[in-house]
């Protein structure tokens, strides 16, 4: 298991330089690697998720597969793209923009918290399938109910309006008979559109309503234990999704990779100024040889330029005598 820990492939996932980690100590590397992990898992949690809620809405298996696998890929491109761009900028800088890295990290958390929220909706339907499909046959049932409701005052006001006009008991008696009949009718209707819908919005209600924000005498009794576990389940799968980020994020600046890299890094740039440089000089010395020029800048780290050269001290009338007066002695 250690032995698989120091992969150089999962150094990739993790969206790091494979040659500067395998310069690194073990306990750096498996690090890395851990990242790399869990950056797979999600991509598979990822298309399993999605999958099944595709499944569950369009009740295909072609589609949810091809959902689910692009929806993986878009995961594990993403993950790519932002554990690269945590990386800790190990070159010289003035260190002034901290505000706006603080501001970053917290888009990046924060979206990676919202896709980890979107993942375990279907999966919390697939872990706690039965008890939501219980409370799901109870909000059926009411809702029959209710139309049920509806439809009796609809063809009482009906009957109230034809009544004046029905001068026997028997007319009265074939009037019901016919509401009955149509209210049937459309309550049967109402059962086949049941039977046609796949609820899925109302299953993601049922496992994350905590409290009702209107109180009305009709409403369904909410299923807490329900609820919390289907929360559990959420707030873990969310944990797991900023986890690669959290771990890249709280890696010292003073730690053995990044001593390495910026070595490593300033060591490149710092030949390729110096060749730059020469060539440059040389190329100013050929076409004009009689003036003596040279690369100049007005920075004191050049080429990482965070230091800036300070501006001459203008003096005064009076130190420019006391110099005149010097140089004439």
């Amino acid at each position: 298991m250690l032995r698989f820990l120091d992969n150089k492939k999962l150094w990739w996932f993790a969206g790091e330089d494979p040659y500067i980690l395998s310069q690194c100590s073990k306990g750096i590397r498996r690090k890395f690697s851990f990242i790399g992990i869990l950056v797979i898992l999600i991509s598979l949690i990822s298309a399993a998720g999605i999958a099944f809620g595709v499944e569950q809405i369009l009740n295909s298996t072609m589609a949810d597969i091809i959902i689910g696998l692009y929806f993986a890929m878009f995961v594990f491109i993403l993950y790519l793209f932002v554990l690269y761009t945590l990386s800790r900028n190990v070159l010289p800088n003035d260190g002034s923009d901290r505000i706006g890295t603080i501001i970053s990290y917290s888009i990046r958390i924060g979206f990676l918290i919202l896709l980890g929220i979107l993942v375990a909706q279907p999966l919390n339907y697939l872990i706690f399938k039965k008890s939501i499909d219980n409370e799901l046959i109870a909000f059926k049932n009411q809702e029959v109910s209710e139309y049920n409701h509806k439809l009796n005052i609809k063809y009482a006001e009906e009957l109230g309006k034809a009544r004046p006009y029905l001068k026997s008991k028997s007319l009265v008696l074939k009037e019901i008979e016919k509401n009955n009949r149509l209210k049937n009718r459309e309550i049967r209707a109402l059962l086949e559109n049941q039977k046609e819908r796949n609820y899925f919005i109302r299953k993601i209600l049922i496992q994350n309503t905590l409290f009702h924000l209107v109180n009305t005498n009709n409403q369904l009794d909410i299923n807490i234990l329900l609820v919390l576990l289907s929360w559990l389940v959420t707030i873990f799968l969310v944990l797991i999704f900023i986890t690669p980020v959290l771990l890249k994020i709280f890696i010292s600046i003073s730690s053995e990779y990044y001593q390495i890299k910026r070595r490593v890094q300033t060591k490149v740039i710092d030949l390729h100024y110096k060749a730059f440089r020469k060539k440059y000089n040389q190329l100013l010395l050929d076409k004009y040889p009689e003036a003596n020029l040279s690369l100049t800048t007005l920075y004191v780290d050049p080429p990482y330029n965070t230091i800036r050269k300070s501006k001459p001290e203008l003096l005064g009338q009076d130190a420019f005598i006391k110099w005149l007066c010097n140089e004439s002695n």
